[in-house]
């Protein structure tokens, strides 16, 4: 049955950190990779308070907090704050009932309130210095309404079905090992053939529901597949329904996914929080496509019941598992349609690919197309789009033309840190894609969801702007008494902002429908379908057919001061905990500066450095000189640069822009002329739910039409000059100042997909010994193979500058040819014991340049106590005498052999020996399935064992592998067993 009753294309809508390390080369953790809970440290208690202790431990403070009930499952991090400071990133329990963080700021011992937060918020401390601000207002800004309407079904129709292979049908990528769901609906055109292919991923969300009784491992939903009360997943793939449909209904195949056995462990087990398993899940959906539309069988071993699941066997599990959900939909489901693994066969072009993701999925499509990427063959992906995203690792994405949309009154992820996914890849690779953004104002962080919106699902919703407090505030809040002021969309309105912008950009970024093109390219024009939808776009044009004048993200010659101007070269916020190179850009709380709020795994790594401009005077500014071979701009649409008003600025300031040509003749006018929102403060209120949130940083886009300047007999092929001037803004005050970037000529284009193999950059953290007294511990970078260009990251180690492992961050750049670097990291030994084990913190390789972040670019190393452990604690095996990270990575990475000379008889015993150890290093050895041994490397870094063969093997081969607790060095072997002689008893 075909869809054309669904021609209503929206539904009813609009009528932590981590214990697990991530692969082999981040060497692997004592006792499981886990950090030692709090029971076993028996640490000294020295504050504590309701639910919440803080305990001396190796270098600082244990800090935890028992929570009352599970830890809400939401696209932030959750963190501990001290006194209205938050103190880290916390490690969740498995239960989601306790938080914990490990800090070496002594103020912790005396604190009077710990409570839980998030990441994105900030703290009431920062808050309150903020609270003073005036109210500002939204601008009329009578920008271009667009005509083409997204909104408007297509002239096909469509099947609707669902496949289910079981809870644990695939295993996930950097997640502690488990195994996740392989499931999702399908939305094919009924038009035959290959269509283009677009993938839906949600995000971190509630991931189980019903009266049943949970299952203590968090995931599947049930303690036993066939528990009853039934206890169900929820199904947040189905809450983009509006979205898939009008892709549909344009002839595109769109498959949206099930990640919640990912949402369900990420905080516990991932130390990127979930990044690559999700992006994984992605070219896994991928590999299961290729095979249904070639044909071939597709079946999957669903470990959860313990049987094979075919494709048409999923197809009707996913309609049983509708129906089974049905009651939890207040306004009902409708009726799937009968497709079977035949109907698939032909039906997806993946030679055209578009991936979607939502808030944490939004960094799970970054990760998919970053190890796309990678591969030898990668998929054809054309385009992607982070739709209100985390951005936790600071990756860069080449290649690929990129939409990320930010809500402006999101309370989940409300630093909008997706930001960065922009601002860091825009210059990383010189290639030939645009990357726009989208803000939306007046929309939360989970309308975009159906499934994650009060009223149309009835299990874990809510408005994420929905506390209280933030519901009376008079921008964003929802209550009646604030109506008359709030930006606020209704989550109709905001269905369908989402539904245009996201099924638009595919259609323009895959399907070359450029009518499309003003609503990313910056332009500002919003279709007149939305009704007047405040919607703002900024973009940088793909590199072919952009000539960057001057980016203002270092000093340049070009660049001059004009009278009582200053422009100093800035980045990131203040209070880094490693020195910066650059001064801070502002000092306003984390969730008012997305440009500059600081990413979970590399705090410290600079973030998007522009030029700050003050002035004293009208007039004052800055001139920037344009070079000889680019001052024909005769090719070019726009001259563009983007601004903000500097955090000083209380509600607004202006700039008088000029631009001259090689004869003398010039062209000027006001930047709120071209922009009225680029140097006016973003909308608040004087409310203290607004202070520390709202009332944002962020660069708009402002333009300059090359035929205005033309009409106004300007020279367009000889601009010699472009001046900034300031000017008496709204504030009133001739004094001013504003962040300034990325001046430049730039056409209106999409550019050019690439499927192409880049350079992996990673992070090699071996363990080591905590030392006698300060010194250093060493972490390699490297990549996979030498490159041809010079590449760049940026590598941290996760400590803190007084703990046991010290905090360190440093700009590495391989020239062609080079493959490994090593970054000495503080560390604070001393001679003592202590009461626990070990300190564990994460190592990382961010923000990257020239090579793609690899799998193992973020995870862990462990500092062992080696003075002795206290209370009878057990001790970490031996790390060893460690030598040049580099060598031993090389080491790593090449593996060595173990095993015996010649044939071992069944019931004798076998002298298993290996080489290329540490001196000193705790080796474990496993032969079969016997019970693993321990043993200690000789000066030499040699080991050897005697293995006791048993008289009865099953086969003629026993597997034996070795693995160094210090290295991570694997090696393998076998050992050749023949049988035991007649009448012996072994």
């Amino acid at each position: 049955m075909g869809n054309s009753a669904r021609r209503v294309i929206v539904p009813a809508a609009t009528a932590v950190l981590s214990s697990a390390l991530l692969a082999a080369l981040i060497v692997p953790s004592p006792a499981g990779a886990a950090p030692a809970p709090p029971e076993e440290l028996a640490a000294a208690e020295v504050a504590a308070g309701p639910n919440w202790s803080v305990e001396r431990a190796p270098g600082g403070y244990q800090v935890t907090v028992e929570l009352d009930a599970a830890l809400p499952i939401r696209g932030d991090a959750p963190t501990i704050v001290v006194d209205g400071e938050p103190i880290g990133l916390a490690t969740e329990s498995g239960d989601g009932r306790s938080l914990t963080v490990f800090t070496a700021d002594a103020a912790v011992a005396e604190a009077e309130t710990v409570v839980p937060g998030w990441s994105s918020e900030s703290t009431t401390a920062a808050a309150g210095a903020a609270e003073a601000s005036p109210a500002t207002e939204v601008p009329a800004a009578g920008l271009e309404q667009l005509a083409a309407n997204p909104l408007e079904p297509g002239p096909y129709d469509w099947t609707e079905s669902i496949y289910a292979f079981g809870d644990q049908a695939v295993p996930l990528a950097a997640i502690g090992g488990i195994r996740g769901e392989l499931e999702g609906k399908l939305y094919l055109p009924t038009t035959g053939g290959a269509r283009p292919t677009v993938i839906l991923l949600h995000g971190r969300h509630g991931s189980c529901y019903g009266p049943g009784e949970a299952n203590p491992n968090r995931w599947p939903c049930a303690p036993s597949p066939d528990a009853q009360p039934a206890r169900l997943s929820i199904p947040s793939y189905l809450g983009y329904d509006g979205t898939a449909r009008a892709l549909a209904s344009h002839g595109y195949a769109v498959v949206s996914i099930s990640a919640n056995a990912v949402n369900a462990n990420d905080n516990q087990l991932a130390a990127d929080q979930g990044a690559q398993a999700r992006g994984q899940l992605i070219l896994d959906t991928l590999t299961m496509l290729d095979r249904a539309t070639r044909g071939r069988r597709v079946a999957y071993d669903d470990a959860w019941t313990g049987r094979e699941v075919t494709l048409n066997q999923a197809l009707a599990a996913g309609t049983a598992a509708l129906a089974a959900r049905a009651d939890a939909f207040p306004g009902g489901v409708g009726p799937l349609d009968t497709v079977t693994a035949a109907d698939l066969r032909g039906r997806f072009d993946l030679s055209s690919i578009g991936l979607m993701g939502h808030s944490r999925g939004g960094e799970g499509v970054t990760s998919a197309a970053v190890l796309n990427q990678a591969l030898e063959q990668p998929w054809a992906i054309e385009s992607i789009l982070p739709l209100a995203p985390v951005d936790f690792g600071r990756m860069t994405v080449p290649d690929v033309p990129m939409n990320v949309i930010l809500p402006y009154c999101d309370g989940d992820v409300s630093n909008q840190q997706g930001q960065h996914l922009l601002d860091d890849s825009r210059y990383a690779f010189d290639d030939d894609a645009l990357r726009s953004g989208v803000w939306v104002m007046g929309a939360n962080h989970n309308f975009f969801n159906t499934v994650w919106t009060p009223g149309l699902f009835s299990f874990s919703v809510s408005d994420d702007w929905g506390s209280a407090a933030r519901r009376v505030e008079p921008t964003c809040g929802t209550d009646p008494s604030v109506a008359d002021t709030s930006i606020r969309l209704t989550p109709a309105e905001q269905y369908d902002v989402g539904t245009a912008y996201m099924s638009a950009w595919f259609r323009l970024t895959m399907g070359g429908e450029e009518q499309f093109l003003p609503m990313f390219d910056g332009s500002g024009a919003v279709p007149a379908a939305l009704g007047g939808a405040d919607v703002r776009s900024v973009s940088t044009a793909p590199a072919g057919s952009r000539s960057t004048v001057v980016s203002f993200e270092e000093t340049s010659p070009l660049v001059t001061t004009v009278g009582g101007s200053t422009a100093t070269v800035c980045a990131s916020l203040s209070g880094r905990t490693v020195p910066p190179s650059l001064p801070p850009c502002a000092s306003t709380p984390s969730a008012v500066a997305p440009h500059w709020t600081p990413a979970s795994n590399g705090g410290n790594v600079p973030a998007t450095p522009l030029t700050r401009l003050t002035w004293s005077a009208p007039g004052d500014g800055l001139a920037v000189a344009v070079p000889a071979a680019q001052r024909d701009a005769s090719r070019f649409e726009r001259l563009s640069v983007k601004l903000a008003a500097d955090e000083t600025v209380q509600v607004g300031t202006e700039l008088v822009v000029s631009v001259a040509d090689g004869a003398g003749a010039s062209w000027s006018a006001p930047v709120s002329a071209l922009n009225p929102y680029a140097l006016v403060r973003m909308p608040t209120s004087a409310a203290e739910a607004a202070a520390s949130t709202l009332k944002k940083l962020v660069l708009q886009q402002v333009d300059v039409p090359i035929a205005d300047l033309a009409a106004a007999g300007l020279d367009v092929t000889v601009l010699t000059e472009v001046r900034f001037a300031g000017a008496a803004g709204s504030d009133g005050t001739p004094a001013g100042a504003a962040y300034v970037s990325d001046l430049a000529f730039e056409n209106s284009a999409v550019g050019r997909a690439r499927s192409r193999t880049w350079r992996t950059i990673d992070v090699y953290a071996p363990n080591t010994d905590e030392g006698d007294g300060p010194g250093t511990t060493e972490v390699a970078v490297y990549l996979d193979a030498p490159s041809s260009v010079p590449v760049t990251g940026y590598v941290s180690v996760l400590g803190s500058a007084t703990s046991r492992a010290g905090a360190t961050m440093r700009k590495v750049t391989f020239a062609p040819g080079e493959t490994c670097a090593v970054v000495a990291a503080s560390r604070q030994g001393d001679d003592a014991p202590s009461a626990s084990a070990g300190t564990q913190v994460k190592a990382s390789v961010v923000n990257t340049s020239g090579a793609v972040m690899g799998r193992r670019s973020i995870g862990f190393t462990w500092l062992r106590e080696d003075d002795g452990v206290l209370d009878g604690a057990a001790p970490l095996a031996s790390y060893g005498t460690p030598g040049s990270a580099c060598e031993e990575l090389a080491r790593v990475r090449a593996g060595t052999r173990i095993g015996a000379r010649g044939v071992v008889r069944a019931g004798a015993d076998a002298f298993v020996t290996a080489a290329g150890f540490r001196a000193g290093e705790t080796v474990r050895i496993t032969v079969g399935s016997m019970a693993p041994v321990d043993v200690v490397a000789d000066a030499a870094g040699s080991v050897a064992h005697t293995v006791a063969v048993p008289a009865e093997v099953d086969g003629r081969y026993l597997a034996v592998t070795g693995v160094g607790a210090g290295t991570g060095l694997t090696a393998t072997g076998q050992l050749v067993v023949t049988s035991a002689p007649r009448g012996s008893s072994g």
